[in-house]
């Protein structure tokens, strides 16, 4: 059992010290890392932010993408008991001075001189008054750099330099201080997602984060005698991906660090053995596999999904049997037995097409390198489709769910019971209720909000203590905002979200009110609802501004009938939805501070009849589920209408 994060890595170095910790696959050619080089440069790291006056309680901005410098950084700040801050270095420069005003830090960590530059538009003097040093990942030298800000400017190379010279006169510098960080040390902030608006930092301990190692990371199967490789493509400063990391640490497995652009060649390279991933990557592998199939003949490509489906329902009567199914009534004993009894029938039915299917499947289990044990998928819900096919493919992934505020774990599915459909049971350690409005426990069947309590639970959001009364009780319960069935054996279904914030496919946590915010500054839109959740991309309804989109059609020579047909809620002229789209465009840009997958792919324009009390709250603000539910089918026909494009 560890007592902090830091002990992880040391404790592995003392096994395994020549094994490859961390693998960089781009053009520059990045030596591999063994454990023992990583523990060495997190010495040197220590030593050297040591030297320039980093200390207990600091807190420390970090804005840096993927890399080795990332996470030997990350224990680098918690080896002197300081507070990181992170995010990726693609942070807009906007919120990254937010960030680095709120989180009150006095060390700024950035990946290059070019991120420096942007930042010295948006840092007011009290920033850089505040901050004490800036640390630059990527080598370089004084130029270009604002000479009030040189003498704070320090180069990673002149860090290490540094550091490894006094690190090697105090070997023991990790394990000392290793010994003196308590669990409850708060450890990291971690800022949620936001734009124009003002994120939430969730203050986390070591304890929040050594709950994953020791729950979790036995449900990845992992045997530290035999060394595994994952495959890394999220971001690290994202708890999922942070929280991973550490559980990979404590079992030595090797890191492969690729990109969206080579992860397809690195699965075939690397051959992993464990993924952690997003509904969004088996979204874009399962639209590879469909065109592969496409390109078969028609014998081999019905072939093909007759085995899939043979395979399904096996792997349904398998996992029935093992006490792995939904069922959101409770049932008596005789309809048990026998569903018991046709699921065993129906399991030796299928027999046979399940064994020929893995031989049938092996081509494309290789694509995926051939050695997945497991994936698991969270940051948003894996939508049914996927979940079947892959699981029914032979390729494993196992659903998941936890939050930023409980570092992140709180639900998951397991290799031996991957029931489909499911968001799976409580890791050990945390307590799971289901509760109504009024507080009590829903039956099993009826959807109610989740809440979780348990060590991985955060102390709550930093100095801002009317949030953290919100959702987190006295007594350690956290009212997580999303909404949740319970099967009869125990297993729990996430089926909504009550907060607004909403997950894209691709694990990306949009904040939806500052975009429609921006979009109502046109002078066509009077209100809007930005939708998306567990989708591709953005959409919204925008409720328009009548007067004004009569002096647009006026303007592009359109009858107040050809714009408005009668008996109809949306308004559906190609013209006015063109001219609307390139407003919406504009607003949501890069340029205005938005992030690419904040930008709205399409929009619903309806007529403005929003009334108080309907779509109207009495100060005027939109109920935002009340609008879906009221326009779920046109919303409906309009995601259609993107797949359909996008397949064009």
């Amino acid at each position: 059992m560890y007592k902090n994060i830091l002990e992880v890595p040391l404790e592995t170095v003392a096994v395994y010290p020549n094994r490859v910790s961390h693998r960089t696959k781009n053009k520059k050619n990045v030596p591999d890392r063994t454990y023992e080089e990583f523990v060495q440069t997190i010495g040197a790291l220590t030593a050297g932010f040591a030297h320039y006056g980093m200390t207990e309680n600091d807190h420390v901005s970090f804005f840096v993408n993927n890399r080795f410098e990332w996470i030997a950084t990350d224990f680098a700040i918690m080896a002197l008991r300081a507070v990181s801050v992170p995010r990726g270095s693609d942070t807009t420069p906007k919120e990254s001075q937010f960030i680095f005003s709120h989180s009150d830090s006095t060390y700024l960590i950035i990946e290059n001189k070019e991120q420096l530059r942007a930042l010295t538009e948006v840092f007011c003097a009290e920033d850089w008054i505040r901050c004490e040093r800036i640390f630059v990942v990527d080598g370089g030298d004084d130029t270009n750099i604002p000479k009030d800000l040189i003498e704070k400017v320090h180069f990673y190379d002149e860090v290490m330099e540094i550091g490894t010279s006094l690190y090697k006169k105090d070997p023991q510098l990790l394990h000392r201080l290793s010994g003196e960080i308590e669990p409850d040390d708060l450890m990291t902030i971690v800022y949620t997602s936001g734009t124009t608006g003002n994120p939430k930092g969730v203050m986390l301990t070591h304890a929040n984060f050594l709950q994953n190692i020791h729950a979790n990371t036995p449900r990845l199967g992992v045997n530290i005698e035999r060394p595994e490789t994952t495959v890394v493509m999220l971001p690290s400063w994202h708890v999922y991906e942070r929280a991973f990391e550490y559980c990979a640490y404590s079992v030595g497995m090797t890191l492969v660090y690729t990109s969206p652009g080579r992860f397809g060649v690195d699965l075939l390279q690397e051959r992993p053995q464990v993924l952690i991933t997003v509904p969004r990557m088996w979204e874009s592998i399962y639209q590879k596999m469909l065109k592969a199939f496409s390109q078969m003949s028609g014998v081999k490509r019905n072939l093909l999904f007759l085995f899939i489906k043979i395979n399904k329902k096996y792997l349904e009567s398998n996992q029935y049997l093992h006490g792995s199914y939904v069922s959101l009534r409770k049932r008596g004993t005789v309809r048990r037995c026998f569903a018991t009894v046709v699921h065993f029938l129906r399991r030796g039915f299928f027999l046979p097409g399940h064994l020929l299917a893995k031989r049938l499947f092996k081509p494309f289990i290789e694509k995926m390198g051939g050695r997945l044990r497991v994936s698991t998928s969270a940051a948003g819900a894996l939508p049914k489709h996927l979940d079947e096919f892959f699981n029914s493919l032979g390729i494993p992934v196992v659903n998941a769910y936890g939050m930023t505020e409980t570092a992140p774990g709180i639900l998951s599915r397991t290799i031996e019971n991957n029931t489909f459909n499911t968001t799976g049971i409580p890791f050990d350690n945390t307590e799971v209720e289901i509760r109504r409005e009024d507080g009590s426990a829903t039956a099993i069947g009826e959807k109610g909000v989740v809440f979780a309590r348990g060590p991985q639970v955060m102390l709550g959001y930093y100095k801002n203590p009317e949030a953290t009364e919100k959702v987190l009780s006295e007594d350690g319960w956290l009212n997580t905002g999303d909404l949740a069935v319970t099967s009869e054996n125990g297993e729990v279904i996430i089926v909504g979200r009550m907060k607004d914030t909403i997950v894209l496919m691709g694990g990306e946590n949009v904040e939806p009110e500052p975009i429609e915010e921006k979009m109502k500054e046109s002078v066509y839109i009077d209100h809007a609802v930005v939708l998306g959740q567990d989708k591709k991309q953005l959409t919204a309804i925008v409720a328009v501004n009548e007067e004004e989109m009569m002096k647009l059609a006026a303007e592009l020579k359109l009858s107040y009938e050809e714009v408005v047909l009668e008996g109809r809620d949306s308004i559906s002229h190609e013209d006015i939805i063109r001219h609307l789209m390139k407003e919406v465009n504009t607003l949501i840009s890069k340029e205005h501070g938005f992030k690419t997958f904040e930008f709205v792919s399409r929009i619903l324009p309806v007529k403005n009849d929003f009334l108080e009390g309907k779509e109207l709250t009495q100060t005027l603000k939109i109920k935002r589920r009340y609008i879906e539910e009221r326009f779920h089918n046109l919303v409906k026909h309009l995601q259609e209408d993107i797949i359909k494009f996008r397949k064009k």
